[in-house]
């Protein structure tokens, strides 16, 4: 092997290293995000609790009813639809439109 091609394998070598290491960093970034995303919905929800005088729920009960909303822009359209419904009308809570749309039949 010539001097010219093993610097060229470490030049590849060292740049699938980085990409590698910048696709963790993203991953981890996301992640870090859509847990943002689930303590809105656990703060919304443990209001509703709070008005009807129930312990508040951990942020893993939460997550775990969410976790097959894999994308953040869909934890984004649900949170907003939950609440629309809180204000569509007298008597509805974002936790009743959660609970709801998240009831396994």
């Amino acid at each position: 092997m010539h001097i010219g091609e093993i610097l060229q394998h470490r030049i590849a070598a060292s740049n699938s290293d980085n990409l590698k290491r910048q696709f963790e960093l993203e991953k981890a970034e996301y992640q870090r995000n859509w847990a943002r995303a689930v303590q809105f919905f656990q703060k919304k929800v443990n209001e509703d609790r709070k008005k009807e005088k129930m312990k508040p729920l951990p942020f893993m009960a939460i997550r775990t009813k969410l976790e097959a909303v894999k994308e953040i822009d869909d934890l984004r359209w649900f949170y907003t639809q939950c609440l629309e419904y809180q204000y569509k009308k007298k008597g509805n809570t974002f936790s009743k439109c959660f609970w709801g749309a998240l009831k396994i039949k």
